[in-house]
């Protein structure tokens, strides 16, 4: 370390003892600064700790609650998680885009987007409560009375603007917020399992996950629209969308849910295909291999979120930025990705010795995680330009490709054939993304560097005429 001596001079000194520490600390320091590795980071962080709680309340709910009732709230938790995802229809993506160049109009736009998936989730539902109520045996654990189903639909409504929430924060660089409110509840979640275990029904456990979701919203909406969201210039007024911004946020929303439909199509159905190619015992093994390789691959959807906010705020810069995004992605995936390859047998051995076969499988799933990671760049990079619908014809090849070669490789080749299958579709899906990438970004580069000389030209031929002025 260098310091500066009595007579002037740097005079050179030995480390303080916490020298590491100071200098770990500093690039910390110097990572929380960067807007988007803060984002990116604290959605890393809010996807550790929202799993860590999820399995706390799971494993006590097991224990104070009948195995029925687990069950039964698991599935209720499941449908209202369903229907609310399918019913944002990725509004999310549409706020995290607009909203940092929103200004007074945002608050009318967190309203709309609060307003229509609220909506649309319930309605979806309703629809399914009632078809459960006309098609399913009267003894059908699912069949809930009027009460219930009403509570239900408020409850998947209820989910959606809470999900929503998550991306107006992040939209608005505060997603240092979303792991406090996703802590917040996955903790009082879990206190209110002790207070519902008297009551020991299916009802009462789903209760105790709705409730606190629920009485979140007021509060984090309180903090959003009186303190987060800017405020219009004109008050009294509600600011009103012009229509070219309207048919943008609308071409904007068709294509990134058009896109999120055939993710969360490939993603849901492929589990079902395999059990009815490979039988119940197959899925098993399948489906834990594949809940290690998703939450990797969160870790490209939590950087993905503020690539896209960051690159609104300044279009010229998304070269830079999605070079970093890359960086900080493949920093955590890669090193993660080869250690788990290398300790899957006994990583698989924790679930039981029959876990033990499906390390080949794990290890393809772990593999596709690396060009997958590509491509939730490219579709971050098309909401950015405000090209959605080129990330959805993407999405819809690979939610089709995937499904077809699983049909086509599940039956000769057992698991094997499936993770062949997954491998082989990611692998492509990357390589065009990438190309696609970098064909964008140079060309951006260029148009960059063109309007940079034009630039220079007005100023120096502005120059000349301001010194003829003179003269």
């Amino acid at each position: 370390m260098a310091g500066e001596s009595h007579s002037g001079r740097r005079a050179f000194v030995q480390p303080a003892p916490g020298g590491w520490a100071t200098r770990i600390g500093a690039a910390a320091r110097r990572q929380w600064s960067d807007p988007l590795s803060r984002g990116g980071l604290s959605l890393v962080v809010n996807t550790g700790l929202t799993g860590v709680l999820g399995f706390a309340y799971w494993i006590i709910a097991a224990r104070l609650f009948s195995t029925y009732a687990v069950g039964v709230a698991g599935a209720l938790v499941a449908a209202t998680t369903l229907f609310s995802g399918i019913g944002q229809l990725n509004l999310s993506g549409m706020l995290m885009r607009f909203l940092p160049k929103a200004a007074g109009k945002s608050r009318r736009l967190v309203l709309i987007a609060y307003i229509f998936s609220a909506a649309v989730s319930a309605l979806l539902a309703a629809i399914c409560l009632i078809g459960i109520k006309v098609f399913a045996s009267p003894n059908s654990p699912l069949r809930l009375d009027v009460f219930q189903s009403t509570l239900l639909v408020l409850a998947v409504a209820a989910t959606a603007i809470f999900t929503i929430q998550d991306s107006v924060l992040v939209g608005l660089r505060r997603a240092v917020w979303v792991p406090v409110e996703n802590g917040a509840f996955g903790i009082a979640k879990i206190c209110l399992l002790f207070v519902f275990a008297s009551i020991g029904t299916a009802f009462a456990l789903f209760s105790a996950w709705m409730i606190p979701l629920t009485l979140t919203i007021p509060v984090i909406s309180a903090v959003l629209f009186y303190r987060f969201l800017p405020l219009s210039s004109r008050p009294r007024r509600a600011a009103h969308l012009g229509r070219e911004i309207r048919s943008r946020i609308i071409r904007f929303a068709i294509g990134d849910a058009t896109g999120g439909l055939f993710t969360q199509a490939w993603t849901y159905l492929l589990p079902i295909l395999v059990t009815a190619l490979l039988g119940a015992s197959a899925n098993a093994l399948f489906f834990t291999s594949f809940l290690f390789s998703s939450t990797i691959d969160q870790v490209a959807a939590n950087y993905g979120s503020p690539l896209t906010v960051e690159g609104a705020h300044a279009p010229e810069e998304v070269a830079a930025l999605i070079r970093l995004t890359l960086r900080r992605i493949f920093s955590i995936i890669f090193p993660t990705v080869v250690t788990l390859i290398i300790i899957s047998p006994w990583l698989l051995r924790a679930f039981g010795n029959k876990y033990v076969a499906a390390a080949p499988l794990l290890d393809m799933l772990l593999l596709a995680c690396l060009p997958k990671a590509i491509s939730s760049v490219y579709y971050s990079y098309c909401r950015i330009q405000r090209s959605t619908h080129k990330s959805a014809m993407m999405q819809a090849y690979v939610c089709i490709a995937t499904l077809s070669t699983v049909i086509l490789l599940a039956r000769s080749f057992g698991l094997i054939g499936v993770g062949l299958a997954v491998l082989a579709v990611q692998l492509s899906a990357g390589a065009v993304s990438a190309w696609a990438l970098r064909r964008g970004l140079r060309r951006q580069e260029r148009d960059g560097s063109r309007q940079g000389r034009h630039r220079r030209r007005r100023g120096v031929a502005s120059a000349i005429r301001l010194s003829a002025i003179k003269r």
